[in-house]
């Protein structure tokens, strides 16, 4: 099958999904255009869609990954039920160093989602660049079936940036087939300014719901950003 040539519109279902939440640890996010940091308000937004989704779809996976120069699994998929406390101290592990590479973190991501899958065996050039900058060591958490999510699971990307992607290898390959293979990308710019950010890129990188529409959205308040994540904690519904 070849997955760069399916449609990248958003794949909806019923039953449980897998999120993976992708969070920027540049030093940029300690700004204070977002009260009290971008940074803080980012965790307590990616808090609270745990908190939704424990209420509402207590069976749901969640996986997190923190990302500057290089990508880190901070907590592999966890069934959100019973994992509130995990997944708490891995969105507030934050340490990470200079730079932005959204593809690093979109393939850590892939990895998630798709344990053991063969295109991870493959040895392009890309891929082995990516690798370079992948954090080494053990994701944390048990997982769902040892880090794997369910196979007929909903899968999801939330991406949070600040920033411009300017490390590594450009990030649309990747975006592509994770699209092909039925991922629903969310990518939000948060900073005081859209022109903080590189929105035609991040818009590339995300989803079209079946309306055409794009899954990006600038957010430059603290109180927006947790409402977003609220929404973004539900389920995936046709539009």
């Amino acid at each position: 099958m070849n997955y760069l040539n399916m449609a990248n519109h958003v794949h909806t279902g019923v039953g449980v999904e897998t999120t993976v939440t992708l969070v920027d640890e540049s030093p940029s996010m300690d700004e204070q255009d977002l009260a009290p940091t971008r940074r803080a308000a980012a965790i307590k937004a990616n808090i609270k869609l745990t908190e939704v989704k424990a209420r509402y779809h207590p069976d749901d996976g969640i996986a997190v990954v923190g990302f500057s120069a290089k990508a880190r699994v901070r907590l592999a998929p966890v069934v959100v039920k019973g994992s509130l406390p995990d997944l708490r101290r891995a969105l507030q592990d934050a340490d990470g160093g200079y730079g932005t590479n959204f593809t690093a973190a979109l393939e850590m991501a892939e990895e998630c989602l798709f344990p053991g899958h063969p295109w991870h065996q493959v040895g392009s050039v890309s891929r082995m660049l990516s690798r370079l900058l992948y954090e080494t060591g053990t994701p944390k958490g048990a997982g769902l079936s040892q880090g794997q999510c369910p196979v007929d699971a909903v899968k999801r990307i939330v991406l949070l940036s600040d920033g411009q992607h300017n490390t590594g290898v450009s990030p649309v390959a990747v975006a592509s087939r994770l699209k092909g293979a039925g991922v629903t990308i969310d990518c939000i710019g948060i900073a005081g300014r859209p022109d903080s950010v590189d929105e035609d890129l991040l818009k590339e990188i995300a989803s079209r719901n079946p309306d055409g529409s794009i899954r990006y959205c600038f957010i430059g308040d603290s109180d927006a950003l947790l409402k977003k994540y609220q929404d973004l904690a539900r389920h995936i519904r046709c539009a």
